[in-house]
């Protein structure tokens, strides 16, 4: 059987048509060199002008440094900033002189405090030594009365008595005086005998 001219031309259209998706993505390929180039491109410039800002922000900063410091540097300016500094450091002395008078009132009132309980403490002390000083000598001086006293004068007779008596107990009973025998003598010495 005959093959017709297209059947013969088959073969060859698988070829051109990778040809064609090759030549596509060489020109996508190319497409995306050209836009990373322009990216690249753009990147610069934007550095380049973020360098001029930069330089510009510095030179204007300098020169308010300056008129800032041009408007410091005039009388009236250095008399106000002297005023507020001399207001501040008064300030600041009045808030440390109130403190330290507080500081001193509260010690004093605490020294005051102690003197006075001090003071109570050491007048107690002396109250109750001369309460027993005084008790002291009211006792001695009763005791001194009581060995200055004269005795009663049962005491006194009875001591009399005493001293007149003889050395013989006083209890024992006094004794009767001896009876001279009246008669008449027999013998010599008897008689003596009896009437001794």
């Amino acid at each position: 059987m005959k093959k017709t001219g297209s059947e013969q031309d088959s073969p060859a259209e698988p070829f051109e048509r990778a040809r064609l998706l090759a030549d596509v993505a060489k020109q996508r390929v190319r497409i995306a060199k050209e836009e990373l180039k322009r990216a690249r491109k753009r990147l610069k410039e934007a550095k380049r002008e973020a360098k001029r800002a930069r330089k510009h922000a510095a030179a204007t900063r300098k020169v308010w440094k300056r008129a800032r410091r041009s408007a410091k540097g005039t009388s009236a300016a250095k008399s106000a900033r002297k005023a507020a500094r001399k207001a501040a450091r008064a300030k600041k002395t009045t808030k440390v002189v109130r403190a330290k008078v507080v500081r001193a009132k509260v010690v004093r009132a605490k020294v005051v405090r102690a003197k006075v309980v001090r003071a109570k403490v050491v007048r107690a002390a002396k109250k109750s030594a001369a309460r027993t000083r005084r008790t002291v000598r009211v006792a001695v001086r009763r005791v001194r009365r009581v060995a200055r006293r004269p005795a009663p004068r049962a005491v006194r007779a009875a001591a009399k008595t005493a001293r007149i008596t003889p050395a013989t107990p006083s209890s024992s009973p006094p004794q009767p005086a001896a009876k001279l025998d009246t008669t008449p003598p027999s013998g010599g010495p008897a008689s003596s005998e009896q009437v001794a």
